[in-house]
């Protein structure tokens, strides 16, 4: 039975799998540590089947990131993840969330407008790489 859970010190080795698996640059394992606060992992039989990372700033939320195991894809545990963090954001006042998305991740930009995420602007080498970020912004409904 999958669950939504507070992410754990204990998740980040999984977490960083499945980070390695789903980006061309996977976030750095200190960096799951910083932003526990507001991360969150799907939990299926003790694995990890995805995890969200969220941080809140004033009345704004970043969605700084959000990954599914490869072999949990397709069956809804984005989704149960970007419920989870939309509460959160709520809970704690933020009006409207941002999240970042490079130009080439069809997928990730399809999955972030399916929740209600709209394109505002382009951020030039945003990325390590030099590649180019979407700024995506979603309003909180009040």
């Amino acid at each position: 039975m999958m669950k939504i859970r507070k992410f754990l010190s204990k998740d980040s080795g999984q977490a960083l799998e499945i980070s390695r698996a789903s980006f061309a640059e996977p976030w750095p394992q200190n960096e799951f540590e910083k932003y526990a606060e507001g991360s969150f992992v799907a939990e299926d039989k003790d694995k990890i089947a995805g995890f969200v990372i969220g941080k809140i700033s004033g009345d704004q939320g970043t969605l700084k990131l959000v990954a599914v195991n490869p072999a949990y894809r397709g069956k809804g545990v984005g989704k149960k993840l970007m419920d989870r963090i939309f509460k959160y954001f709520t809970k704690n006042g933020a009006r409207e969330i941002i999240a970042r998305s490079r130009l080439h991740n069809e997928a990730g930009c399809s999955f972030l407008k399916s929740f209600g995420f709209e394109i505002v602007k382009t951020i030039k080498n945003y990325y390590l790489n030099g590649e180019d970020a979407y700024l995506m912004v979603k309003k909180l409904d009040d």
